[in-house]
């Protein structure tokens, strides 16, 4: 029969103060895990470059000829046609869309204008310019898309952005807009901008403009 193993006494203190120490440890408040929000996205879309509209003229309707009149009868000129009259430009202050860029929560359409071509990079930015200066000209419109050349073919020289037919979309309605915009170093130095007429629905199709999500 095997002797029983006595235990010294120093041994027993050790063990005990081991356990009073392994329970301490576990008895220590763990630490905290902060997650990180996910970054919120600025409303930005960005129009993909896509062809200028072709300008297709309809036939036109045959006249019907105007019959001479009568002898004696007095002939008196028509009033002159009437200029249209178009709404007076609005000339910018100040400029935002780099602003709007500069924000951290822009960094997706900051990428995306990385890869476009120089020319289509600053038509996005007037695209923007356009967005917060209509905004700021009319608080109760928010645009989140803007067609440049929806009804009418763009013009760029140099520098220079010319939008003679525009389209904005603002809560689920679209309006015409015309629009100057000149960049330089990568940033809009000059614009300035008229709002049309609202866009009937039934014309959209025409001018490939989108509904868009009403949840957005």
């Amino acid at each position: 029969m095997t002797p029983a193993v006595k235990l010294e006494p120093s041994w027993l203190a050790s063990l005990a103060l081991h356990a009073l120490l392994l329970a301490a440890i576990l008895l220590l408040p763990r630490p905290h895990t902060f997650k990180v929000p996910a970054e919120a996205a600025v409303p930005i879309e960005l129009v993909e470059p896509a062809p200028e509209p072709t300008n297709v003229q309809s036939p036109s309707r045959p006249v019907a000829p105007v019959a001479p009149p009568a002898d004696g009868a007095a002939t008196t000129p028509g009033p002159a046609a009437s200029a249209v009259q178009r709404p007076a430009m609005v000339k910018a202050r100040g400029f935002y869309a780099a602003k709007v860029l500069a924000d951290p929560r822009s960094r997706s359409a900051r990428q995306a204008l990385a890869t476009f071509a120089p020319d289509e990079r600053a038509i996005q930015l007037c695209n923007i310019e356009a967005m917060e200066q209509i905004h700021r000209w009319k608080a109760e419109l928010r645009p989140d898309l803007v067609a440049p050349y929806a009804t009418a073919n763009l013009r760029i020289e140099g520098g220079s952005i010319h939008a003679k037919g525009g389209a904005f979309r603002a809560g689920q309605r679209w309006f015409g807009v015309t629009f100057n915009c000149d960049v330089a170093d990568g940033a809009v130095a000059a614009f300035e901008f008229s709002v049309g007429d609202e866009i009937p629905k039934g014309r959209w199709a025409e001018y490939n403009l989108a509904a868009g999500d009403p949840a957005d």
